[in-house]
């Protein structure tokens, strides 16, 4: 039997070594990509399961190569599988792709951003006349003086035609603004309204035709639009309003007066070119560093360690943990998107189920997947929770039983002390009365937006209103009705 030479066999058990180490070190990261792409599936999967919604796309980058990317469920109307390529309308998102718009027309000298925007719209007014004083990057960083409500009056009216946006815009010659142009941040839907009507004023195209051509085309974004009928030929189709937390099938249209500011439709493939201009990386030429840098600087303050930009929100700036990000939402699809400049990671999250008290949901589901991606604690996503609508349906199961016992009294002839009765029934008849005044007032939201973002709360909201009503008066005409 022959043997290796004693160093022969060293140098071989030496090269073994290395080979072992060298093959552990390139398979440990694979294994621990491995891992954290199951985790953020597994959120994912817990996520759409929790909150029933029917349809999602997810893209994650790194380094603005691919990372992660996966859809679910199907979509409204037709149920159409979902893919990568199904558009989805993305809400507000629809204001950053809107600013950064606004800043290719400011980077190629068309408009300056000091400038008042009634220089470039002459037929824009106020009812307070300060409309002069308001300038285009007021608008940018929603700083105008226009406020939230008045903004959501104006929003998800389901218009048509390829007038709506400047239509929408002359309705605002009736409101006061709420704060001095450049005073404070309030975020209103009105502002991009408005840069949606001065877009097509200025280019003498329509929004939908302008961001087609300037926006979506050179960025690579194949499935967008910015109108109903664009969006419809890319394959949009409506997603689902949440009743009780079921999904029912969207009441509402699209809104072509909303794309400015709420209602342009991409598909999750189309928003990684919107991560990858955020990272920098976007195609050459589209717009200058100055002004990308210029659109993703903070701007005014909105909350702790978070600021808005010019379309863009920024929180912790300046820091690693800074984080370039958006919500959207519409009354049936809730979208994430966001871009981390210290490590690369960028992603957006894309889903066809809304309701206003489960949105918190979607942005816990955003930060677990950034945590997961950083190596950090999972975020936990708050269970689903239908306490608020429990609570009122309590209430209206109480009104009822106590119309029942009213109208057995009045049939028995039996009357109540005329002045509890008289007290009880007028004040169930002004509860009635300012209900939804009350609800509107205290959510900052017109009607409108309650009954479309909310269609549960709204019909629970009306049952309340004519049961109060209803007792109200049996209270009243038992307080009068005389005994047996």
């Amino acid at each position: 039997m022959t043997f290796l030479p004693s160093n022969l066999l060293k140098i071989i058990m030496v090269l073994f070594l290395l080979t072992s180490i060298t093959i552990t070190s390139l398979e440990a990261p694979a294994s621990a990509e491995g891992d954290t792409e199951a985790k953020i599936e597994k959120g994912i999967e817990d996520y759409l399961e929790e909150y029933q919604v029917p349809g999602a796309s997810v893209a994650i980058v790194h380094n603005n190569e691919l990372f992660f990317s996966k859809s679910w469920g199907v979509t409204g109307e037709s149920e159409e599988k979902v893919t990568g390529q199904t558009p989805f309308t993305i809400g507000s998102i629809s204001k950053s792709l809107t600013g950064i718009a606004i800043m290719k027309l400011a980077d190629n000298g068309t408009i300056r951003l000091d400038d008042s925007v009634q220089e470039y719209l002459p037929w824009f007014t106020l009812k307070n006349g300060k409309a002069a004083e308001i300038t285009v990057e007021q608008l940018l960083s929603q700083t105008s003086g226009f406020s939230t409500y008045d903004g959501l009056a104006l929003s998800d009216k389901e218009l048509a035609g390829s007038n709506a946006i400047k239509n929408q815009v002359k309705i605002l010659s009736e409101v006061d603004l709420t704060a001095g142009p450049g005073e404070k941040h309030q975020y209103s839907n009105a502002n991009f309204l408005i840069l949606g009507a001065l877009i097509e004023e200025l280019t003498g195209m329509s929004y939908a035709e302008y961001m087609q051509k300037e926006i979506f085309e050179p960025l690579g974004m194949k499935n967008a639009a910015a109108n109903k009928e664009g969006a419809y030929k890319k394959g949009y189709l409506s997603g689902y309003q949440s009743w009780f937390g079921v999904p029912v099938k969207s009441s509402v249209a699209y809104d072509n007066a909303g794309a400015p500011y709420g209602y342009i439709t991409a598909s999750s493939a189309d928003m990684v070119q919107l991560v990858k201009l955020l990272s920098g990386k976007g195609p050459d030429h589209f717009i200058s560093d100055k002004a990308l840098d210029l659109y993703m600087t903070p701007q005014v303050q909105t909350g702790e360690d978070r600021y808005y930009g010019l379309g863009i929100r920024i929180s912790n700036p300046d820091t690693p943990k800074e984080i370039i990000w958006h919500s959207g939402s519409t009354p049936d699809s809730h979208a994430e998107v966001f871009y981390i400049p210290e490590t690369g990671w960028g992603g957006v999250i894309l889903t066809n189920k809304n309701h206003i008290l489960e949105e918190d949901g979607l942005y816990y589901l955003k930060n677990n997947i950034i945590n997961l991606l950083n190596g950090d604690e999972p975020e936990q996503v708050p269970d689903h929770s239908l306490a608020i609508q429990c609570l009122m349906l309590g209430c209206i199961l109480l009104l009822i039983m106590l119309s029942i016992y009213l109208w057995k009294r009045f049939r028995a002839q039996k009357s109540l002390k005329k002045g509890a009765g008289l007290f009880l029934g007028l004040l169930f008849i002004v509860l009635s009365a300012a209900l939804v005044p009350l609800l509107t007032y205290s959510t900052a939201s017109p009607w409108n937006s309650i009954s479309v973002f909310a269609p549960d709360i709204a019909l629970l909201t009306v049952l309340s209103v004519i049961l109060l009503a209803i007792n109200g008066l049996q209270l009243i005409i038992s307080a009068f009705k005389k005994s047996r």
